[in-house]
């Protein structure tokens, strides 16, 4: 199965969510089918093992309750509720079978530790058995890596720059990533990219505006790699996704104003060989 999809119709952050129906809930997943979007989401392991869709390493934000997700049982998790509704946290079984090929699937494999590839290696091998259209992202570069050699799935970089202001612990990392460096590495199928990098003036924290030079790092690989953009939720983001991305990740701009993108985005840059369409690895490795 080639991977075209993916940049044929926008990709709804979390689901099509809002307040009765929170990210990363069934609800919002429906929604986001209803309206034949495709959908991202984040995985998560459990500490008994399962397969979770949650975003955060820590549950506070989304169920009020100060503990990593990797640090509860599946059993524990299902007591919770996200954002003061009836919402329970969904198994990736239960996502997968809500789904099942309706529309395509962005999943982000999360965690830092690029040594750690419990939760690829748990996802790879849960899709052994899932013939909907689905493609696997993450920031760890070793994990993008470790299921580039693994699975026959389109797998992508994520990269973020967000750390603009050179004064906290994140702007190393993030200036690395932001220039996209690591992809010589993890060489990937495609790049996810934070739209915020690419902006010219830029609101710090302290309220002190900055202003950039075009980022040149995204025009020079969007002519080697397919591009989506993340998190498209304004019409200010919307006009700079149009500029460099191939298609977007989105929130909050509504149904209508997603569906008026498509079409609209930047054409592919890449070479052929880049194109979206069916790959197979020369020689796959085992999980292990």
């Amino acid at each position: 199965m080639g991977y075209q999809w993916l940049f044929d119709r926008p990709i709804a952050h979390r689901g099509l969510h809002d307040a009765e129906s929170p990210e990363n809930s069934l609800p919002a997943f429906q929604k986001a089918i209803d309206h034949g979007f495709n959908i991202e989401i984040d995985v998560h392991l459990t500490s008994d093992g399962h397969i979770v869709v949650f975003h955060d390493d820590n549950l506070k934000r989304v169920c009020g309750v100060d503990k990593p997700v990797r640090d509860c049982t599946l059993e524990e998790l299902k007591t919770y509720r996200l954002k003061n509704t009836e919402n329970q946290i969904p198994t990736f079984d239960e996502f997968l079978a809500l789904v099942d090929g309706k529309v395509g699937v962005l999943c982000e494999i999360k965690g830092i530790n690029p040594f750690d590839h419990s939760i690829a290696k748990a996802t790879i091998e849960r899709l052994k058995t899932y013939s909907g259209p689905i493609a696997l992202q993450g920031f760890n570069f070793g994990d993008v890596a470790y299921a580039r050699k693994r699975t026959n799935l389109p797998v992508g970089e994520l990269c973020t720059w967000n750390a603009l202001d050179n004064h906290t612990y994140r702007w190393f990392p993030c200036n690395f990533m932001g220039k996209l460096w690591v992809n010589k590495f993890t060489k990937p199928d495609f790049i996810a990219y934070d739209v915020r990098s690419t902006k010219t003036e830029y609101n710090l924290p302290q309220g002190k505006p900055r202003k950039y030079k075009e980022n040149k790092y995204i025009v020079k690989w969007a002519k080697k790699k397919p591009i989506l953009f993340w998190t498209i939720d304004s019409d200010e983001n919307v006009e700079l996704a149009k500029k460099y991305a191939n298609n977007i990740i989105f929130e909050k701009i509504g149904a209508e104003k997603a569906n008026d993108t498509v079409g609209k985005m930047k054409p592919f840059a890449c070479p052929e060989s880049a194109l979206p369409k069916n790959l197979k690895r020369k020689k796959l490795k085992p999980l292990n």
